[in-house]
Parts: C-alpha cells; sequence; structure tokens
C-alpha cells in the first residue's frame, strides 16, 4: 500500500487536537477526515470535500458497520421503554435496599463488565444500562462510570472467553507462518502469550483496586468529588452522549417494576449468547473457541438488541403503563436517542479508513528498520501498537498489522519461538491502551454513550490511568527485554507499583485541589 509519509498523521492528529480544543466530537472528527481526503485530493479543496462525502457513504453503507448502527438504534428503542416504563427508577429503588455503599456499586459495575465480556460492545450496552441511574442516585459521576465499562470490556474481552480471542488466535496464526515457526500451534502460542497481555491483566486490577479504595486521582478526583458534593452526575456545561431523562422526560411512575428492566436486558442477553451459538453451530464438536471463531458475533448483537427493543414493546402494551400511541411514540424517541451516536460513530470509521488509504501503518512500520536492539523490542512493539491504535481509534485493525510483524521480527532477531510469541502480547497491550487513550475509537464512544457521560470528560479523566498503567507497562517490557524475566514476577512488580502510585498520586491531587483528606473513606460509605 502507498505511504503518504509524516502526511499520514495528519488527520488523526487534527482530529484529536480539535477534540480537545472544542470539545466537538462530531466536526473534530470531520476535520480530520477532511484533511485525509485533501491530501489524497493533491489539496484541492472541492475535491477534498466530494471524497470527504464519498467516503462517508461508503463507511455508512459498508454492512458490518451499517449492523453496528442498527443495532445501536434498536438498543436505543431498549433503553427508552426501560425509561419510559419505570424500570430505571424500580432497579435503582431495589438496589439501594440491599446496596448500602458506594463501594459496593462501583464493583459491582466492575464485576458485571468481566461478566459480560463475551463481546467488548456488550459489555457496554449491558453494564451502562444496568448501573447507569444506579450510578445517579450513588452519586458516582459519569466520568468514572464511564471508566469502568470502557476498561472492564476490552481487557476483559482480550483474556476471557470472547470473539476478542478467536480473532486473537487467527492473528497470531498469520505471524506464526510469516515467521516460518512449526514448533508450536496457534491455541498454545496465544495461552503462552497471556501473562505479557499486561495491559488488561493490571488495567482490570487497577479498577477494581480504585474502585475498593476510592484513590481517585487527577481529573477523574474532581469529577468524583463533584458528584459527592453536588449529586451532580457530569459537570455544567457536558455534553452527555446520552442524556436519558433530558431526551425522553419524566417516566411514567404508575406502575414502576423491576421486571420492566431486568426482562429486556436477560432477554437480550440470552438472545445474544444463543445466537453465537447458532452462527457456529457447525463447529460445536470442535470446542468453544471454534464456535467463538466462526460464529457471527455481529448479527447476534444485532438480533439481542432487536429482541430487547420488542421486549419493551410488548411489555409497555401487556402492563398497560402505554397506550398504542404512546408505545409508537417512545420507539421514534429511542431512535432519535441515538441519532448522535450514530453520526460519530460514522465518522470515527470513516477517519479511520482514511489513514488506512494514507498508509499511516505503513508508515508507522517503515520507522522500525532492520536494525532493532533485542532489548528494546518488547517496548519498541508496544510503543507502536499503540501508536496505530491512537491514530486510527482501532485495536482489531492495529493487532492486523502489529501482530504478524512483531512475531516475525521477534523470530528472526533471537530465534526463540518464545520471545517471538511474546511479542503478540505486546502488541494487544499497546493496540487495547492506544484505543483506549483515542478520542476516536468506536468503543470508547460506546463507553461514553452508554455510561451518559460528556465523550471528552470521558477520555480527559481516563487518559491518566491509562498512562500510568501503560507507563509501568513500558518499564516492565523494557526490564523482559534485557533480561527476559518470568513475566508473572513482572506482573507482580508492576501491581505492586501501581498501588503506591495511586496512593501518592492520590494524595498530591487532594492537595491540589484542596480536598478532605477524608475524601476516600466517604468515598465507600453510604449516601444518605
Amino acid at each position: 500500500m502507498e505511504s503518504y509519509g509524516t502526511l499520514a498523521l495528519l488527520p488523526p492528529l487534527v482530529a484529536i487536537v480539535l477534540c480537545f480544543a472544542t470539545k466537538q466530537v462530531l466536526i473534530s472528527m470531520f476535520m480530520g477526515l477532511f484533511t485525509g481526503c485533501l491530501i489524497i485530493g493533491n489539496w484541492n479543496p472541492i475535491a477534498g470535500l466530494t471524497y470527504s462525502l464519498e467516503v462517508l457513504v461508503e463507511n455508512l453503507g459498508d454492512p458490518d458497520n451499517a449492523l453496528l448502527i442498527i443495532f445501536t438504534m434498536f438498543m436505543g428503542v431498549g433503553i427508552a421503554f426501560i425509561w419510559r416504563l419505570g424500570g430505571s427508577f424500580a432497579l435503582a429503588n431495589a438496589a439501594k435496599r440491599r446496596f448500602k455503599k458506594r463501594r459496593s456499586i462501583c464493583l459491582g459495575t466492575w464485576g458485571l463488565g468481566i461478566c459480560t465480556s463475551i463481546n467488548d460492545c456488550l459489555v457496554a450496552a449491558v453494564d451502562g444500562n444496568v448501573f447507569r441511574d444506579i450510578c445517579k442516585e450513588y452519586r458516582i459521576s459519569s466520568e468514572k462510570f464511564s471508566y469502568v465499562l470502557d476498561s472492564t470490556a476490552a481487557p476483559a474481552a482480550a483474556i476471557l472467553i470472547s470473539d476478542w480471542i478467536a480473532y486473537q488466535i487467527s492473528m497470531i496464526n498469520q505471524g506464526l507462518d510469516m515467521a516460518g515457526i512449526t514448533e508450536i500451534q496457534p491455541m498454545a502460542a496465544y495461552i503462552h502469550a497471556i501473562p505479557f497481555n499486561m495491559y488488561s491483566i493490571l488495567t482490570l486490577i487497577f479498577v477494581a483496586f480504585l474502585m475498593y479504595t476510592g484513590k481517585d486521582y487527577g481529573p477523574m478526583l474532581k469529577a468524583e468529588a463533584r458528584c459527592l458534593a453536588t449529586g451532580k452526575f457530569s459537570r455544567d456545561g457536558a455534553s452527555p452522549m446520552m442524556d436519558v431523562g433530558n431526551e425522553l422526560g419524566e417516566p411514567k411512575m404508575d406502575k414502576p417494576m423491576v421486571k420492566t428492566f431486568v426482562l429486556p436486558i436477560v432477554l437480550a442477553l440470552a438472545t445474544i449468547l444463543s445466537g453465537i451459538v447458532w452462527t457456529g453451530r457447525e463447529y460445536l464438536s470442535e470446542g468453544v473457541m471454534a464456535v467463538l471463531e466462526n460464529c457471527d458475533a455481529s448479527s447476534a448483537l444485532l438480533w439481542g438488541a432487536f429482541v430487547m427493543a420488542a421486549t419493551g414493546i410488548i411489555l409497555a402494551l401487556t402492563t398497560k403503563i402505554m397506550n398504542f400511541a404512546e408505545t409508537m411514540s417512545t420507539i421514534v424517541d429511542g431512535f432519535k436517542l441515538m441519532v448522535l451516536t450514530g453520526a460519530i460513530l460514522v465518522m470515527a470509521w470513516s477517519l479511520g479508513s482514511i489513514t488506512k488509504e494514507l498508509g499511516l501503518a505503513a508508515f508507522v512500520v517503515e520507522l522500525i528498520g532492520d536494525n532493532v536492539p533485542i532489548g528494546v523490542l518488547p517496548p519498541l512493539v508496544f510503543l507502536l501498537s499503540i501508536l496505530i491504535a491512537f491514530a486510527t481509534g482501532t485495536s482489531w485493525g492495529t493487532m492486523a498489522i502489529m501482530t504478524p510483524l512483531a512475531i516475525s521480527m521477534g523470530y528472526q532477531l533471537t530465534g526463540d519461538v518464545n520471545m517471538a510469541v511474546a511479542m503478540s502480547g505486546a502488541v494487544l497491550s499497546g493496540a487495547i491502551f492506544g484505543d483506549h487513550s483515542s478520542p476516536v475509537s468506536d468503543t470508547t464512544v460506546m463507553a461514553s454513550i452508554f455510561s451518559g457521560a460528556d465523550h471528552i470528560d470521558h477520555v480527559s479523566t481516563q487518559l491518566p490511568y491509562a498512562i500510568t498503567v501503560g507507563g509501568v507497562i513500558l518499564v516492565l517490557y523494557t526490564i523482559f527485554g534485557f533480561t527476559r524475566c518470568n513475566p508473572l514476577i513482572l506482573l507482580a512488580a508492576g501491581l505492586v507499583t501501581l498501588f503506591l502510585l495511586a496512593t501518592v498520586l492520590h494524595k498530591y491531587y487532594l492537595k491540589k485541589y484542596n480536598i478532605d483528606p477524608n475524601y476516600a473513606d466517604s468515598m465507600i460509605k453510604a449516601v444518605k
């Protein structure tokens, strides 16, 4: 593929800088897309604008993208019915009778995210719907809630049973073929690489630590202090990706029932799991991994979202909480709820496709060269994966580019199969870190949507946490590169370092923001 060299960096750079400068995601992404199209069109503004529109249409018309848009729209309908039928309030009231501490809610959000990690989008949708209104009741900020959704989705999916694993194994297989490695099978190589996926492992544990202790720092600490003191779920002037209350008005509180919340969610989840098994049924005899590798997870998600919406419609009519006209109106309002979301997703996909056309990945790979010292290979693979994922907003695309290359380079430089396979873990760590940190990532957008957070607020409060974990891992990969130390020992050292860093940073930012030192204690107590 042709590479435009350093010019390939311009589109994502323009989009990301404008996102933080203007806090307007949609126009910022479009300007990044337009910049890329200008470059391809030899700086002709008319040609650039025309091509920008063509790219938007192409990405909207892509069957996989269209499927995700329709999934999102049906989810909006399901959410609308849960809200209008009073299901959110019923569940929040039930939770308040059982949970007495904010800590319990935070850890519950984290736990459900891990349990639903068979697909990262599923985490955002299910966990977001279950805990969004409960978090408001317990004064947990939208920023922290979105952080939990985002940081349990991909990391858990990358190391537990999910469609991610099947994809990773297929990428590792390509890398083994490219390197000419026959001593190890792809599945065994994947298992060997798990300890080297340090970002996923350390992030999951770090999130649990923060949820349990309340030792937040940076802008997240300020957001939590605001919500705890004032009850404001989002800051003044924020633009939540999905504000259910404002968009849908007051719910009908005639007969608020927990089942109007639980039934749509449970049936949707059951449909998704059944859909995964059904679409991969021909491979059931070969085991779970074969099913996951060959199933159609996207279609299963769509079926689940439709069932969620249909269940809401049936409950509205059978319980007689709504008449037919109100039910139809709620369907339309549910679609409206997700219009901005759909637009941003299309922009994110279009920006990703234009950076691919500009040859950004090829340019980055060229920078590596052939003479890489063995010791710096793991941190270098990690950093390059971060850069590609951050710029393109796709961890899967980064894995496709970097995994075969990293395995091949590792084997070429060392002749060690274990070292070569370990590099696939470094790729995945960097891909997820870069994806988490990028405002143009569709999974980051999904976390903002279902948490009801301002997208830029979510990114800016999550970024210090991602950098903390990523910085520690960079050191760990460097140590491994020069010493070949056991990765389990490195992970243990990384955990201790993260806990100490969080404690020190928490105390520092308490003083900086002039917040009561007993803040952490009040964080975990009941909110009366």
